[in-house]
C-alpha cells in the first residue's frame, strides 16, 4: 500500500494507496471536526489537501452523526471524496477521561468506511517508567487484537512509550511484527507545545529504527510548519493537526518559521489568496466568524506551502539544507540538530550516493550531515596510495586537479578542505567538487575535518615537503579512475575493474573522462553530474568475479530472472537478498539465486527497504548480460546490450 518514488535520505516522496485514491507523501491531513467546519474539506483541495483526518470518537458519541455515518458512510457525512483517516479518541481519553471500548471503535471505523483507521492506544507522556511500560504493553495487546478486525481498512498502529527511547523501540519492534499498515508516533503533542524538539527528535529516531521502512510513519498532532523539515528528514511521511483552526480562533497567523498574533502585525508578509486580497486593518475589523475563517484559510495555505517546499527539496536533494535553515529560527530546533548529529552513522544508510544540487554549507551542522560522514569514512578506509611519499596542501580553488603540475608529482597529493582530506584523484566526485563553502567556516567544521585528517594521515606514507618530490611515474587518469572505483565500489575495485589494456575516452569539449575501455570492452562510463561511474555489463562481470557474495549483489527470485534478462527493472517484491553496503542510487550487480550475473543496475532503495517493500522499483536495470553457448569453450560468452530508458 506504500511505495517510494524518490527520496533524500529518510525523507520519501512516496505514494500511499487507499480505497478512495492515493496520497502523495510527505503531506499533512487537516483535522476536520464534523460539528464545526469553517473551511469545507473539498475547499481544502485547492490548497493542497489530498486527504483529511477526523475523529471517529466524536462521530461515535453523537447519536445522529453515528447513525448517518453507518448508513451513508463517512465520506458522505463529510462530503469529501478523497481518502479519509480517522483517529480513535486516544487523546480525548488522555485529556478528558472519555471512555470507549477499543475493539468497538476499530470496528466502527471499519464499518463507516474509513480509509485509514487507528487503534485506541494508551496515550503516554512523561509518567514514571513502570507506568509507561505498562501502558506500552496495553497498547501492543490492543494492536494485536485490533488488526484482526480491520477488514479492508488500512490500520494505523500507534507507537507509544513516552520519552523513554527503549520503550519506544520496544513498542515499534512489537508493532512491526503485526499486520499493520501505518505507524503513527503518538504522545508527542505536549512535547511540541512545550517546544521540546530535541526530545521529539529522539522519539522519532527511536521509533524509526525499529519500524519497517515499507510502512508510512505518521507524526500525530504535528501541524506547525516549523517542525516539518526536521520530521520529514527523520522519516515521517504523514502529519495531521487542527492548529490551522485553533490558532485562527485565537487570531494567530501561521508562517513557516513562527506564529504571530494579528494584533502584532501592521502588514501581512504573505502572498496567499487571503493575504493578497485583504489587509491587517480589514482582518481586524471583520466579524469574529468571518475573521476566523479567513485566518484559518491563510494558515492552511502556509501549511501546505511548506509541504510543497519540502517535496521540492526532496526532488533536488536539498532537504538537509532546508532543515538547517529552519533550525536557525528557534533555539529548540538547534538542540534537536545536536541529537540528529549523533545519529549520522545510522542516517548514512539511507542517504543518496549523490544529489542533483550542490552541497550547500549553512553552518556547523553541515559538517554532521550523513553525506559528509560517508565521504570521510570512505576516503579514510578505501583510498589506496600510489606513491611512497605524501604531500599536503591547504584549501585550493576547485577543481584542484586543474593544476597540471599537481598531477605530475610523484607523491600522494592531499588537499585539506572543510569536508576533510581530499586525495587529488577524488577531487571531482560528489560532494567534493559540487559543494559551496564560504571563505571562512566555523570552528566545529574545522575541528571535524582535522579529526578525520589525523586518522587518515596515519594510513599514508610519510608526509614530505614539495621539494622532495619528483615527476610522477603513474598516469594521473589511471590513478583517478582506480581511486574513484575504490571509493564507489569498495577497496580493490579499481584494480579489478580497470586492468589489462586500458583506454580512456574523454569529452572533446570539456576534456573530462567519459568512458573507459578495457581489453576492448566498454566497462564503465563516468557521469558528468557527480563524477561517479555507471557500470556496463562488462564492468559488472569484472566486479562480480572480484567481490564475493553478497557484496554489490541484488539477488532476485527465480520468477524474475526472465524479465531481468529482457531489461525489465527489479521490483522490490522479487528481491531475495542484497549487499548491506548498497545505498540509494548505488550501482549494483543483479544476480540470480545461484549468483549468476544477469545485469547491472542502479539501486533506488537500500537493503532494508528492498527486503521490506512489496511495491515499487528496487533497482533500475541498466545493462543486461545475454548468454549464448560457445562451440569452442565451456564458459558462456558474455555480450552486453544497453537498455534504453
Amino acid at each position: 500500500m506504500f511505495e517510494i518514488k524518490a527520496r533524500d535520505g529518510l525523507g520519501r516522496l512516496g505514494v500511499v494507496h487507499t480505497s478512495h485514491g492515493t496520497i502523495a507523501t510527505p503531506t499533512i491531513l487537516p483535522v476536520i471536526n464534523p460539528h464545526f467546519m469553517p473551511v469545507h474539506p473539498e475547499d481544502m483541495r485547492t490548497m493542497g489537501a489530498q486527504a483529511i483526518i477526523t475523529n471517529s470518537y466524536i462521530i461515535h458519541r453523537d447519536e445522529a452523526l453515528r447513525e448517518r455515518a453507518l448508513v451513508e458512510g463517512l465520506h458522505s457525512l463529510l462530503n469529501f471524496t478523497g481518502p479519509i483517516m480517522t483517529d480513535s479518541g486516544s487523546f480525548q481519553m488522555y485529556m478528558y477521561g472519555a471512555a470507549i471500548d477499543y475493539m468497538d471503535i476499530v470496528r466502527f471505523q471499519r464499518d463507516i468506511g474509513s480509509d485509514i483507521g487507528t487503534i485506541l492506544d494508551i496515550f503516554s507522556e512523561d509518567g514514571d517508567y513502570e507506568t509507561v511500560k505498562e501502558e506500552v504493553e496495553a497498547t501492543i495487546e490492543r494492536a494485536k487484537k485490533s488488526v484482526e478486525e480491520k477488514g479492508e481498512m488500512l490500520l494505523a498502529c500507534t507507537v507509544q512509550g513516552g520519552t523513554y527511547a527503549d520503550l519506544r523501540r520496544k513498542c515499534a519492534r512489537k508493532l512491526a511484527k503485526l499486520d499493520a499498515d501505518v505507524h503513527p508516533i503518538g504522545g508527542v503533542v505536549p512535547l511540541m507545545e512545550k517546544q521540546r524538539y530535541a526530545d521529539l527528535a529522539e522519539i522519532i529516531i527511536a521509533s524509526k529504527k525499529e519500524l519497517p521502512p515499507s510502512r508510512p510513519v505518521h507524526l500525530f498532532g504535528a501541524g506547525h510548519p516549523l517542525i516539518f523539515p526536521m520530521a520529514v528528514a527523520l522519516g515521517c511521511d504523514l502529519f495531521d493537526s487542527a492548529s490551522y483552526i485553533k490558532y485562527a480562533k485565537d487570531d494567530r497567523l501561521i508562517f513557516a518559521e513562527k506564529t504571530v498574533r494579528l494584533s502584532e502585525l501592521e502588514e501581512l508578509p504573505c502572498c496567499c489568496p487571503i493575504c493578497s486580497a485583504t489587509s491587517v486593518d480589514m482582518l481586524k475589523h471583520m466579524e469574529k466568524e468571518e475573521r476566523t475563517e479567513a485566518i484559518a484559510r491563510h494558515n492552511l495555505w502556509q501549511t501546505f506551502a511548506e509541504m510543497m517546499r519540502i517535496r521540492q527539496a526532496l526532488r533536488h536533494g536539498t532537504l538537509w539544507e532546508l532543515v538547517e535553515q529552519r533550525a536557525t529560527v528557534h533555539p529548540a530546533l538547534l538542540e534537536a540538530l545536536e541529537v540528529i548529529a549523533k545519529e549520522k552513522k545510522w542516517l548514512e544508510k539511507w542517504e543518496n550516493i549523490s544529489k542533483k544540487r550542490a552541497f550547500l554549507y549553512t553552518g556547523k551542522y553541515s559538517a554532521h550531515r550523513p553525506l559528509v560522514y560517508r565521504l570521510q569514512k570512505r576516503v579514510t578506509e578505501r583510498y589506496e596510495p600510489f606513491f611512497e611519499k605524501t604531500v599536503i596542501f591547504a584549501e585550493l580553488d576547485k577543481p584542484y586537479s586543474r593544476r597540471a603540475w599537481l598531477k605530475q608529482l610523484e607523491g600522494n597529493v592531499i588537499i585539506e578542505s572543510p569536508l576533510g582530506p581530499v586525495p587529488l584523484e577524488l577531487d571531482e566526485i560528489y560532494p567534493i567538487s559540487q559543494s559551496v563553502f564560504p571563505s571562512h567556516v566555523d570552528a566545529e567544521t574545522l575541528k571535524e575535518a582535522k579529526k578525520v585528517e589525523r586518522k587518515f594521515y596515519r594510513r599514508l606514507p610519510p608526509i614530505v615537503g614539495l621539494d622532495e618530490l619528483g615527476q610522477g611515474s603513474i598516469d594521473f587518469d589511471v590513478r583517478k579512475i582506480k581511486s574513484i572505483a575504490n571509493y564507489q565500489f569498495g577497496k580493490g575495485a579499481g584494480e579489478a575493474l580497470f586492468s589489462g589494456d586500458v583506454e580512456i575516452i574523454k569529452s572533446k569539449s570539456t576534456g573530462k573522462i567519459r568512458n573507459v575501455i578495457c581489453d576492448g570492452e566498454h566497462v564503465a562510463s563516468m557521469r558528468a553530474s557527480d563524477g561517479f561511474f555507471s557500470l556496463k555489463a562488462a564492468g559488472g562481470k569484472r566486479l562480480h568475479s572480484f567481490f564475493s557474495p553478497p557484496t554489490m549483489r541484488v539477488v532476485v527470485a527465480d520468477d524474475a530472472v526472465p524479465f531481468i534478462c529482457e531489461g525489465k527493472n527489479v521490483f522490490a517484491k522479487f528481491v531475495v537478498e542484497c549487499g548491506k553496503e548498497l545505498r540509494p542510487y548505488d550501482e549494483a550487480l543483479i544476480v540470480s539465486g545461484d549468483d549468476e550475473f544477469l545485469a547491472t543496475g542502479q539501486c533506488i532503495l537500500n537493503r532494508e527497504e528492498m527486503l521490506s517493500f512489496q511495491r515499487g522499483i528496487a533497482v533500475k536495470t541498466r545493462d543486461v548480460v545475454q548468454h549464448c553457448s560457445s562451440k569452442n569453450d565451456d564458459e558462456p560468452v558474455y555480450q552486453h546490450r544497453a537498455i534504453q530508458k
